[in-house]
């Protein structure tokens, strides 16, 4: 058994000033950090890009001036990352790698600098693999290197971080990590988008660790790292008898030595279980299953206040999520040949409970500290008394005329009282509800209201009956238990009050409202007065529905709602914060009315846009849309995406639910063939569109000829009424609420439905959103009211059965037509789109005369350039199996897997090049299943006696060759 120990470094009996600390790490102290980075060819393009992007991001927010070395098969020493930022220019990759040139280069580096005595930082970042990987000179600069960080262990530390990225040796990496005087970390990715936030990572890292050695009287000493200058936190060995220690020492990165007193911790709660949890990486299977049995025992709700709580979830999820990862590695690992991937993910994942912790500081800290910032630069307590000041004397007789009606039962104080002794007292109703976790994230959905109250009590009355409350918990901010115990009286027998919302009463009193409206909020959601965020003035309204849903009709609760509704309505016409929402606030309410699709990741309430309705007097002509949003949520809920079921709806849409046959017979039509519309940039343009969409057809190079077709069918404009009406469902009790409340007839919607309208809104539901599965980009452009039959007609019609054969494609003018096409395109997407289009088994004479011809052109330099894409990212397009939009990386062929990331081609595809001359090879295939193969065959026999043609394989990665 380990023991946890977690040590306070702001504790007040130390002399360690953990403020002074902050600072120093903050800034960077005197830390050099030396940025390697790879330029080998397999870098070129989008992960030398990103990471130049990264690295100008990062010195324009550090404005420290680190140095850059860049290596291929040589080291350049004489960039920083401030001459990049400033150049404009991307680094650019080419050639092959070779380690021994940047160990080298480290080596003379750290020899120079070493009377400096400075904290030494690598972040070493490679694609690839050595060229010669067992190589002397390989091997003689890494013992160089470690002869001289042998010398260096008394000066202050050095450390290599390495970040790994596609085809890489997992040993060779961890060798890296471990070179210098202290061990670095390890970050590892396949998609060079990801490379971003690996250098992110590594520099937030670099910047704030502190580590500590921690020494026990009885000669034990531990070494423990720390970002956040508050705890240090470890776990001791195995066995460790820690009863009879009394105290420790504690010595810093700075040898700043502090004595602490060691006890047992007496309130353990989950963030301390979780801080223990984290530290252990689990070494096989057995150990991830009892760790996620450990966890499932941890009540994560135990928490201290709104901080610790969002911590404690999210470490919660970080580690339940590692565990996983682990499960899935662990067994891969039992497979006979355990692919290279799998090491290195396996180390990665080791290490990333360090960057979890930094990159949640920085969650955390965000909304508190950002709230925290906003009450202290704003004078609120000013701005509320100069309200005060300028209430005038009739103003003052007006708000005391009010003083029957609202009186707080606490204090016994009205309205006129309370207003006159405090400039920040306000008046509210209580309230009883019930809060889950998801409260945080999405107020909406984790606040429910439990039961409305009589209760009129000032917000201090009820904040000062709340603390007293809570100091008789013994877990502050227990969610779980919170509804049972944590709660004050109301006004009536058995009334529960744990939330209060303000009440308008009269303008005076609403400004008060309106200043203080982020402590309310927070406090309502989250029971912490810094816990505002702007999507609680939505949930609010969400809120005014169950209090509406609960009314008692009583001429009192009317009066009250009156009150309430006002702030609601106050809100939403006056709010930054509701506007600019980023979900269900104004702009999905004007998707709504425009019945545009709301894409969320979070169902939207549709209470929300029928309080906005109501709230701004206009309830009638939002009854109809949100009743449209109804059905389309519930039909999303109901039908599997692309099921059977739902292509009989759509088709019953648009057809009819009797549908008739339109004839057909086989053709040779080329009406789209190229004849007219023959620039470039036009066929390219059609060519782009069939590589996005497949059922977009592009321009016809060669004759096509439809040999099988199913036949069509009848598009039926005409309403099918009783069809129709099938789809509708009942009315829900929500919007049936709303109905009875306004005194609007039940009925309304059905006779205010627009079938035509209506049929509309099905098809958008039904074969967009759910068969179809459209993207987010695709639901900005729907089809319009009246083409939306012909087309969904047009594409389900491409979706039958349809036989396509290109005639004569063995002809050499067909065949140089096509290939002149594709090799003179401006774009990767054009490209792509007349590959998959004319080659889509990726062999045949118009894929071998693409190929050769890019293969022969590959190291051919600038001159090669078509538009903005040049033969060889052709090439390497063909290649990885992919190429980068402006959206994402797509792939070209469906049934070819993606090389995410290559190492150096460059002698490879020479020897290929010199392969296809020697051999006379005229055929190509490709393939990649693991390995990327290039099948070859010779067709040309000089010995007519010989019949079989003679097949080779080459391998571009792994490289080799061989005949079959």
């Amino acid at each position: 058994q380990q023991n946890y120990v977690e040590i306070k470094l702001s504790h007040p009996e130390g002399t360690y000033d953990a403020t002074n600390a902050a600072v120093a790490a903050a800034a960077g102290g005197d830390l050099d950090i030396v940025c390697c980075v790879d330029v080998s060819g397999s870098m070129a393009g989008s992960p030398i890009n990103n990471v130049c992007e990264v690295l100008r991001d990062i010195y324009e927010r550090t404005q420290k001036d680190y140095h850059l070395f860049t290596y291929n098969t040589q080291t350049d020493v004489n960039r920083t990352l401030k001459t990049l930022a400033e150049r404009n220019e991307n680094l650019q990759g080419s050639g092959g790698t070779s380690f021994a040139c940047i160990f080298t280069a480290i080596k003379d580096y750290l020899l120079q600098n070493a009377s400096a005595k400075k904290p030494i930082t690598f972040i070493f970042m490679t694609d690839g693999q050595d060229n010669e990987p067992n190589g002397p000179a390989l091997q003689k600069s890494i013992q160089m290197l470690k002869l001289i960080l042998s010398g260096m262990t008394n000066l202050p530390p050095i450390t290599f971080h390495v970040i790994g990225f596609g085809e890489v040796n997992d040993a060779f990496l961890n060798q890296i990590r471990t070179f210098g005087t202290r061990q670095g970390l390890f970050r590892y990715s396949t998609e060079s988008k990801e490379l971003q936030n690996n250098f992110n990572d590594m520099f937030e890292y670099a910047l704030t660790v502190r580590q500590f050695t921690i020494k026990f009287p009885n000669g034990k000493t531990y070494t423990a790292n720390n970002i956040d200058n508050e705890t240090v936190g470890f776990l001791t060995n195995e066995g460790d008898d820690l009863s009879a220690i009394a105290e420790l020492t504690l010595i810093d990165d700075k040898t700043t030595t502090t004595q602490f007193p060691l006890q047992p911790m007496k309130d353990i709660r989950a963030i301390h279980r979780l801080h223990a949890l984290n530290l252990i990486q689990p070494e096989n299977e057995e150990q991830v299953k009892s760790i996620q049995t450990y966890l499932n025992d941890i009540q994560i709700t135990n928490s201290k206040n709104f901080a610790e709580r969002l911590e404690t979830e999210q470490i919660y999820k970080e580690i339940d999520q590692r565990m996983m990862e682990y499960r899935e590695l662990f067994t891969q690992l039992k497979m006979t040949q355990v692919p290279e991937r799998v090491k290195l993910q396996l180390s990665a994942l080791r290490h990333d409970p360090i960057f979890a912790n930094t990159q949640r500081k920085k969650k955390l800290d965000l909304r508190v500290n950002r709230n925290v910032d906003y009450f202290k630069k704003t004078d609120i307590s000013g701005i509320l008394q100069g309200y005060k000041v300028s209430i005038t004397p009739d103003t003052w007789e007006e708000i005391k005329k009010q003083k029957q009606d609202w009186v707080d039962i606490y204090s016994n104080e009205d309205i006129y009282e309370i207003m006159r002794k405090s400039s920040d007292n306000i008046l509210c109703l209580g309230i009883f509800v019930q809060r889950d976790e998801e409260v945080i994230t999405n107020p909406v959905k984790g606040l429910k209201l439990v039961k409305a109250t009589n209760t009129i009590i000032s917000y201090d009355s009820f904040i000062n009956g709340m603390n007293l409350a809570k100091s008789n918990q013994r877990a502050q901010g227990q969610f779980t238990t919170l509804n049972d115990h944590y709660s004050i009286a109301g006004a009536l027998a058995n009334e529960q009050i744990n939330a209060v919302i303000p009440l308008y009463i009269n303008d005076e009193h609403m400004k008060r409202i309106r200043i203080l409206e982020g402590i309310w909020l927070g406090y309502l959601y989250t029971l912490d007065s810094y816990g505002y965020d702007r999507q609680q003035e939505v949930a609010l309204l969400k809120l005014l529905y169950e209090i509406i849903q609960q009314r008692t009709k009583t001429d009192r609760q009317k009066q009250v709602l009156t009150e309430l509704e006002k702030v609601c309505r106050f809100i939403i016409d006056e709010s930054q914060g509701f506007k600019n929402a980023e979900q269900f606030g104004e702009k999905t309410y004007d998707k709504l009315l425009k019945r545009l699709p709301i894409v969320n990741t979070q169902e939207y309430d549709l209470s929300i846009p029928l309080m906005i309705g109501y709230l701004r007097n206009d309830l009638k002509s939002v009854l109809v849309p949100i009743y449209y949003e109804y059905l389309r949520q519930e039909y999303l809920k109901k039908y599997p995406k692309n099921s059977a079921t739902v292509k009989t709806i759509v088709e019953n849409l648009v057809y009819g639910s009797n549908a008739k046959q339109l004839p057909t017979t086989s053709s040779t039509d080329n009406s789209n063939t190229l004849t007219n519309n023959n620039l470039p940039d036009y066929i390219e343009r059609s060519f782009i569109n069939y590589f996005h969409d497949e059922l977009s057809q592009p321009i016809q190079l060669t004759p096509e000829k439809i040999t099988k077709e199913t036949p069509k069918l009848m598009v039926h404009k005409e309403i099918e009424l009783n069809y129709i009406k099938s789809l509708l469902l009942p009315l829900p009790d929500f919007i049936r609420t709303m109905l009875n409340y306004c005194k609007i007839d039940e009925d309304y919607i059905e006779k205010h439905l627009d079938y035509d309208t209506l049929r509309y809104e099905l098809l958008i539901t039904f074969y967009y959103l759910i068969y179809s599965d459209t993207n987010s980009g695709g639901l900005l452009n729907l089809s319009k009211k009246e083409e939306i039959l012909y087309i969904i007609d047009g594409r389900l019609q491409s979706e039958k059965v349809r036989v396509v054969a290109h005639e004569d494609m063995e002809s050499v003018h067909l065949v140089r037509l096509v290939s002149h096409a594709a090799l003179n395109c401006k774009t990767l997407e054009g490209f792509a789109g007349v590959m998959r289009k004319y080659c889509p088994n990726r062999r045949g004479p118009i894929f071998s005369e693409v190929f050769i011809r890019l293969v022969e052109a590959y190291d051919q330099g600038d001159g090669d350039t078509v538009g903005t894409a040049t033969k060889k990212e052709r090439l390497m397009a063909l290649l990885k199996n992919q190429i980068s939009t402006t959206t994402a990386t797509k792939v070209i062929y469906e049934d070819m897997d993606q090389c995410h990331s290559l190492p150096s081609l460059d002698d490879a595809l020479k020897s290929l090049r010199r392969f296809i001359d020697e051999k006379e090879i005229e055929e190509i295939g490709l393939q990649n299943r693991g390995r990327l193969v290039v099948y070859c065959r010779r067709t040309r026999m000089e010995d007519r006696q010989c019949r079989r043609k003679r097949n080779y394989r080459f391998f571009l990665y792994p490289f080799y060759e061989d005949s079959f």
